[in-house]
């Protein structure tokens, strides 16, 4: 994790879920990161499962010139692979993972680190708390809206708070496809 921030709100989250995979939604006091709710969103799945917004920070809707409530997660993204199956597998795994997302606002690129956190309303994880926040602190200035975010890798993370390897003993063939192209992206130098 690059942003201070991110770190912060990833520390929270493993307060709260203690030795559970997951925390409860309900245990989220959004209090507690009062300062970065402008950067906070929540996901949940919408049409045919792809998870949507329910909430987007007000930074974040700023950040893409339009309210987010009820668009699609994918929407934010040009481009294989679609970070959706991603959120769906942190949802089903209930695995936080965080992803690198690049966009550009005239010449500038700007990096963005994207966590993806796992709330439970019940048994399994229906929701996802997310930060959106830049790389480099301070943020660059936003003069446009941005928009096609291209996904430029991405890990899951272990309770140890180091990023794990993207396999699992079941890693399911759009995880085994996105971690293959990721690192196909990575590796080739592409952005």
């Amino acid at each position: 994790m690059r942003n201070e921030a991110t770190r912060k709100v990833y520390d929270y989250w493993l307060r709260i879920k203690g030795d559970r995979s997951a925390p409860l939604r309900s245990e989220i006091d959004p209090t507690a990161l009062r300062r970065l709710l402008p950067y906070l969103f929540i996901l949940t799945p919408g049409a045919e499962g792809a998870p949507e917004f329910r909430l987007a920070g007000t930074r974040i809707c700023e950040i893409f010139g339009r309210e987010l409530r009820g668009a699609a997660f994918s929407g934010l993204w040009d481009g294989d692979p679609d970070p959706a199956e991603i959120a769906r597998d942190v949802m089903r795994l209930e695995q936080p993972a965080i992803l690198d997302g690049r966009t550009r606002n005239g010449e500038t690129a700007i990096g963005f680190e994207v966590l993806l956190l796992p709330l439970r309303s019940g048994e399994t994880a229906d929701r996802l708390l997310g930060s959106f926040l830049p790389q480099a602190s301070p943020a660059p200035p936003v003069t446009r809206p941005l928009s096609g975010l291209s996904l430029q890798g991405w890990n899951f993370l272990e309770a140890d708070r180091e990023p794990a390897s993207s396999s699992t003993d079941d890693p399911g063939p759009a995880r085994a496809l996105l971690r293959f192209l990721s690192t196909r992206l990575l590796d080739n130098g592409t952005t």
